[in-house]
């Protein structure tokens, strides 16, 4: 069935003039708006479009445009498909927006509409510029749940397509959550930053953020996700108090054994060596973003371990060829010099470097960490002693002849 444009934009206009109150020509032009909608017209659409820029006009009473634009909001944007729902949402946009100052509600949940359809077709950034184009501070200045959650959003939505332009939203949010008593807005937020942080590979303060996520009242899958970058982000950091307190409370939680096996953990927490298999399975956990090439044309990942290993080796050598030093990192010996270097520079280990003799000296810097040292050594002897006398027994005649007792 077909209705025309004009037999509508005629009845419309009949309504107004003839009509006594604007109650009455409210009630009249939601009689009209039903009897559309619920017969089954080719031409719905433009028969709606019609109906949206006539309400719009300057000579319609602002009672009754903002009476119908709220049914157009409520009871039909959200019920029809999507690719008609769009349309007629950026109708609604393009007629309002000269009268923006009369129409902000109504604005603000159209831009929210056509947000949800475009993040639903996974285009995160007009997604979050329509967020972007509601005039919050002026219609919501008093609610600020209203725009945190906002701003929270906007931030998220701009992280799945580019990070750089969350940021001043991340930093808007933060402005914000002070002043929000909503439990449920400020782990929104914790999240939001958590990531954003990640992003900007600030990891020991995204590790922290995360931790604490993961132990807070969040679904068990927002946990785990937390508890996943937690372990990510404590992995990537410099090695350091922070990163060694971090690494102390997650071996002390099982759950981190679905993603990371425990002795990994165990070997990041006691400054043991890990081998190149052990950074494989770490490789697996990570994220497009935390792959990239940084320093020496060499992975945040294979930097952030040759720098453990290194503080590794530096436990059980006073000094080290720096060529030697290249084949355990299995760098080349100048990355392995420059990584040394510039953990030496930074004081973040103590020592010298020289280069005439290729030859790489650690110091240690107090009386502890010597017997540290010295611990280490005669828990690796001790290891290596247990596993020879295993050896030996399991070949020795007694051990032989007591099996052959048992079989008998």
């Amino acid at each position: 069935m077909t209705i025309s444009v004009d037999e509508v934009r005629n009845e419309l206009n009949r309504i107004v003039e003839s009509s006594s109150s604007d109650i009455r020509r409210v009630a009249k032009c939601r009689i009209l708006l039903n009897n559309l909608m619920s017969t089954f017209l080719t031409n719905l659409v433009e028969i709606l479009k019609e109906v949206i820029k006539f309400l719009a006009q300057d000579n319609v009473n602002l009672f009754v445009s903002r009476q119908m634009f709220s049914d157009f909001c409520m009871r039909i944007l959200p019920w029809i498909p999507d690719s008609q729902s769009k349309l007629l949402a950026h109708c609604m946009q393009e007629e309002m927006q000269p009268r923006e100052v009369h129409f902000e509600y109504h604005l603000s949940i159209v831009c929210h509409h056509l947000s949800r359809i475009y993040e639903k077709e996974g285009n995160w950034k007009e997604a979050a510029s329509w967020l972007v184009s509601i005039p919050a501070e002026s219609y919501y200045r008093f609610s600020v749940d209203y725009e945190l959650e906002l701003f929270i959003k906007i931030a998220c939505l701009y992280m799945e397509d580019d990070p750089l332009l969350a940021e001043p939203y991340v930093k808007k949010a933060s402005v914000l959550q002070c002043l929000t008593s909503n439990k449920d807005l400020e782990l929104s937020f914790r999240a939001c930053n958590a990531r954003m942080l990640d992003f900007r590979l600030k990891f020991i303060e995204a590790a922290h953020e995360y931790r604490e996520l993961s132990i807070s009242s969040l679904s068990q899958v927002e946990s785990m996700t937390a508890l996943k970058n937690t372990i990510v982000c404590t992995i990537l950091s410099f090695p350091g108090v922070d990163r060694t307190l971090l690494l102390n409370s997650l071996s002390c939680d099982q759950r981190c054994e679905v993603f990371i096996k425990s002795s990994i953990l165990e070997n990041l927490r006691d400054v043991r060596i890990i081998k190149p298999q052990e950074i494989d399975e770490i490789e697996t956990l990570l994220l497009p973003h935390q792959k990239v090439k940084i320093n020496y044309d060499t992975s945040i990942l294979v930097e952030a371990i040759a720098e453990h290993n290194i503080q590794a080796i530096k436990k059980l050598y006073k000094n080290i060829k720096i060529e030697s030093l290249g084949c355990l990192l299995e760098l080349e010996p100048y990355k392995a010099e420059l990584i040394a270097r510039r953990m030496i520079s930074e004081g973040r280990i103590e020592g010298s470097i020289n280069q005439r003799d290729g030859f790489i000296s650690f110091e240690l810097q107090n009386t502890d960490e010597l017997l540290e040292s010295w611990r280490d050594r005669i828990e690796s002897l001790n290891i290596q002693f247990n596993r020879l006398n295993e050896l030996v027994l399991s070949n020795s005649p007694l051990q032989t002849v007591k099996n052959d007792h048992r079989d008998v």
